[in-house]
């Protein structure tokens, strides 16, 4: 059906003489809004835009171009700004939700797909216009909305409008994209656009209404959008949609916050505050500020006539960074004479031999601790840095290392030893855990959800209880006894008590052996030893393990195998580019061998994971494909609570992932290959910071120091 049935298909160029001939309109840059489809655009078409990078977009909408009519269809996308120029995203597009496909006629189509637009860059720096290229439905067996597309497009501010076309190939209904078509988006307001288009068969408008840019919080928007007129007569559906767009957790930490603006007048009284105390503070109230902030096992010493202070961050588990921000920002508010005058006094108490200097530059080294362990070092001269804070200009005095943490607290001289010892303080890790099958033929969405209750309790260096315990929530009727997946819904019971102990070897070599009870049935152990480069670009590593089951036979009498794996890994990083490539290779949990490349993508503290796994199970001849696309962020406040004999949080990273089988005509379920032990409390996450704690990554992220001790400082200080 037709929503204006009489309005002619001229649109477009009335819309177009519309906007060049309107006194009202103010000229303001063109919002970059969703399409219908699976892309940036207007209604059908997309424009050269691409999300901004760091963003994630969130969007439903009801009306698909399927089998030759606009269709009763519900449409769920959600996509990113990946990098610079690229936009990547996942579609479900369904008509019904819990109906099984197989078994009921009147289910319609279930169909999962993916999308990507690239920006080209530097074609506007020579031409003033945008040019992109993209594709939507790719791979997968059944490419129901298979397009590819090419768009240049060029925004007139002084006009509020933005004009694009270019050529398309698809498969969509009624010759949608199949052919030339072109576009208009015109802004006359901040929070309303129309849009007019040819879509290679059939002239469409719609228009959008969306929250100006900095009125709801976190840099987020929401926008409607509904058709006003589409030239195409089998329709079943007017074409409307919602979307929420915001920037991922933590991207916008490392950008550097301007304090002499007059919104952060008082915020910058505050922290001037702050800092002035360095030329009062003494040595214990230095102590006591790092003791009052939750800093355990602190130590402060000498070596090399600087001062060393050795200490480990449990409250800042987004991301280690902001812990050294914290406790950087801390030492350099309070470290003046007077600290440096008490520490001298101190060494020549206990050391009457000792040849200490006294110097303009007050040298300080960090040593972060995890378990006790040293990890990471960084030095830097408390003057320095405090202008740093001031100014956001990054102190040349200010250097990371890794390779030498471990030596350098071996050498120091200890005055105060292992102040706020963190032996025996547990921390309960509470997170959600989530099974789940989505958009398959068996239903829209199923799954297992429950409460995991974990239990870490660190001991002596490098050595922790870890204890979880699994309470079901909820979950959907194919997770039910008896249903499809009910052996993969979650049971009310303890499903890990392990006992891990680490060792940091020399030349940034780590080593954790685990042991224990695993995956709610398994005995056995795992050894996983890593190797860093010193500044972190390059990591080797290696796991082994094995693992029995309790029960020789399961519930349907047959024999539970052993789990094994045997891998190697390799992982390039590159922190500037936000960007890490792993491989691995080797013998999986199940049995089968094979290979994955991942490809991370770092957003602030959010992980986007596109991972290729190749895998050939045991006593098969033939490999089998699979794509995986993830998302992983932590669950827990910026600043959780207090360490403290008990400390709750939440999780550090909660992952959620989509896979497709490629390479062939069907899309079973993956059966378990490539599975491998992913302790919660591996060497990545509980001593490398998910992959992070390395010189080039805080190199590449210096402002985020700062902005840690800023943020800190807004919301602890009155």
């Amino acid at each position: 059906m037709n929503s204006l049935p009489s309005m002619p298909h001229s649109l477009l160029t009335l819309s177009i003489l519309a906007a060049l001939t309107s006194p009202q309109v103010h000229a303001s840059s063109v919002d970059i809004l969703p399409s219908s489809q699976s892309y940036t655009g207007l209604m059908f078409t997309p424009n050269a835009q691409v999300i901004k990078t760091g963003d994630i977009s969130l969007s439903f909408h009801q009306g698909v171009p399927y089998r030759q009519s606009i269709n009763q269809l519900d449409n769920w996308f959600v996509a990113t700004g990946l990098f610079p120029y690229l936009e990547v995203g996942g579609r479900i597009v369904t008509k019904t939700y819990d109906t099984n496909l197989y078994t009921e006629k009147d289910g319609g189509i279930r169909d999962l797909s993916a999308s990507a637009k690239f920006q080209l860059p530097y074609v506007y720096d020579f031409t003033g216009f945008n040019v992109a290229i993209g594709a939507q439905d790719i791979g997968g067996a059944a490419n129901n909305f298979d397009t590819k597309y090419i768009v240049a497009d060029k925004t007139f501010d002084s006009l509020s409008l933005r004009l694009s076309g270019g050529y398309g190939s698809s498969v969509l209904a009624n010759g949608i994209m199949n052919g030339p078509f072109a576009g208009a988006e015109w802004q006359p307001l901040s929070f309303i656009q129309l849009t007019a288009e040819y879509d290679a068969a059939e002239f469409n408008s719609n228009a959008k209404l969306f929250t100006p840019q900095g009125l709801l919080p976190w840099g987020s928007q929401l926008s409607l959008d509904y058709q006003v007129y589409t030239g195409h007569e089998r329709s079943e559906q007017d074409v409307w949609g919602v979307n929420f767009s915001v920037p991922l957790m933590g991207y916008n930490d490392n950008t550097a916050l301007n304090l002499t603006t007059s919104k952060n007048e008082q915020l910058a009284k505050k922290i001037n505050q702050q800092l002035a105390q360095a030329s009062t503070a003494s040595l214990a109230n230095l102590i006591n500020a790092l003791k009052d902030e939750g800093f355990v096992n602190l130590n402060v010493g000498y070596r090399n006539n600087k001062m060393v202070i050795a200490l480990e961050n449990r409250r800042y588990n987004h991301n280690q960074i902001d812990g050294v921000g914290v406790a950087l920002g801390i030492i350099a508010s309070k470290a003046g004479d007077g600290v440096f005058s008490d520490l001298a006094k101190l060494i020549k108490k206990s050391d009457s031999k000792a040849n200490i200097q006294q110097n303009q530059e007050q040298n300080v080294e960090l040593i972060l601790l995890t378990n006790g362990l040293p990890m990471f070092a960084v030095n830097t001269e408390t003057q320095c840095y405090r202008e740093f804070i001031q100014s956001d200009i990054p102190c040349k005095q200010l250097s990371f290392n890794t390779i030498s943490a471990k030596p350098n607290f071996d050498q120091t001289t200890w005055l105060y030893q292992t102040m706020n010892s963190g032996f025996g303080r547990s921390q309960v890790i509470l997170s959600p855990a989530l099974n789940h099958r989505t958009a398959t033929e068996y239903g829209f969405f199923d799954y297992s959800l429950a409460l995991a209750a974990n239990l870490y309790t660190p001991l002596w260096q490098g050595a922790a209880v870890d204890l979880r315990y699994m309470v079901p929530i909820d979950n959907s009727d194919d997770f039910d006894q008896g249903g499809l997946w009910h052996q993969q819904a979650f049971e009310n019971k303890l499903d890990r008590a392990l006992i891990h102990q680490a060792f940091k070897l020399p030349q940034n070599i780590i080593t954790q052996f685990s042991g224990g009870y695993m995956m709610g049935g398994y005995w056995g152990g795992v050894n996983e030893t890593q190797w860093y480069s010193p500044q972190g670009d390059h990591m080797l590593g290696f796991e082994a393990s094995k693992f029995i089951s309790q029960d020789e036979y399961d519930n349907r009498g047959r024999k539970i195998a052993d789990k094994q794996s045997v891998l190697a890994n390799y992982t390039y990083s590159l922190p500037e580019y936000n960007w890490q490539l792993g491989l691995q290779a080797g013998e999986y949990f199940q049995g089968d061998v094979g290979a994955r490349v991942t490809s991370n993508h770092w957003l602030g503290d959010t992980k986007l994971s596109i991972n290729y796994l190749t895998s050939k199970a045991k006593g098969s001849s033939e490999y089998e494909d699979f794509v995986a696309v993830s998302i992983a962020i932590p669950l827990t406040p910026w600043r959780d609570m207090k360490p403290n004999y008990v400390q709750v949080r939440g999780i550090d990273q909660f992952v959620y992932s989509l896979q497709t089988r490629v390479g062939e005509s069907h899309n079973n379920l993956n059966s378990g290959l490539g599975a491998s032990s992913d302790l919660q409390h591996n060497i990545v996450r509980q001593y490398e910071n998910r992959g992070r704690l390395s010189p080039a990554y805080f190199k590449a992220n210096i402002q985020r120091l700062r902005n840690a001790y800023i943020k800190y400082v807004k919301v602890t200080v009155e």
